[in-house]
């Protein structure tokens, strides 16, 4: 038997400078917002932010995952609570959040010269997040969205996804042939009526 050993060669960042250190700590802040989230915890408003900066939470979480016609307004606030309880929870979390919150409200006053949750344009606010969208806070926000948003299975409906099928079998039985806007075609009969024709 032959082992062979390679060299180890330090990860590299990606062309956005977003390294895998980068991403295992957002994935980690990340994963408590999102565990304070799905277990029920629903403050009523968070101590570590005030009132300008929850709204300004709710409306980057409706900015990040924009999906006005099949989500709720709870779907994210429950997300912008599940963040700002992981800020109570953690000072350091809560001091970069804040700190966060506050460089995109700097640069919304800079840009358009008002509130980031006043800017009506849906691109203008898009174009804000975008500068910031390699930042430990920003990603922090964004996976605790994507898990309370997609990995919900109160939501799935919305979107009409049924859940795993595994469980009952799979996807041949269980809405693999679901659509409805493809027309019927012939049945088996008709089609071996053609070939014998």
């Amino acid at each position: 038997m032959k082992i062979n050993f390679h060299k180890y060669v330090p990860p590299k960042q990606d062309y956005a400078g977003f390294s895998r250190r980068m991403f295992l700590m957002t994935s980690a802040m990340a994963g408590v917002t999102t565990s304070a989230m799905l277990a029920g915890a629903r403050p009523a408003l968070a101590a570590a932010l005030d009132g300008d900066q929850s709204a300004m939470l709710l409306r980057m979480v409706q900015d990040i995952y924009p999906h006005p016609d099949l989500l709720s307004i709870d779907v994210y606030q429950a997300i912008a609570d599940g963040v700002s309880a992981g800020a109570d929870a953690d000072e350091a979390n809560a001091t970069a959040l804040k700190a966060g919150l506050d460089q995109v409200e700097a640069q919304a006053q800079a840009l358009f010269g008002t509130s980031y949750v006043d800017i009506q344009d849906d691109d203008a606010r898009e174009g804000i997040l975008r500068k910031f969208q390699n930042e430990g806070f920003f990603q922090g926000i964004r996976w605790a969205a994507y898990f309370g948003i997609y990995n919900n299975p109160d939501v799935w409906p919305k979107f009409g996804y049924q859940g795993s099928s595994v469980e009952h079998g799979g996807y041949i039985d269980r809405g693999f042939s679901d659509i409805t806007f493809v027309p019927e075609g012939p049945t088996l009969e008709e089609r071996m009526a053609q070939v014998k024709g």
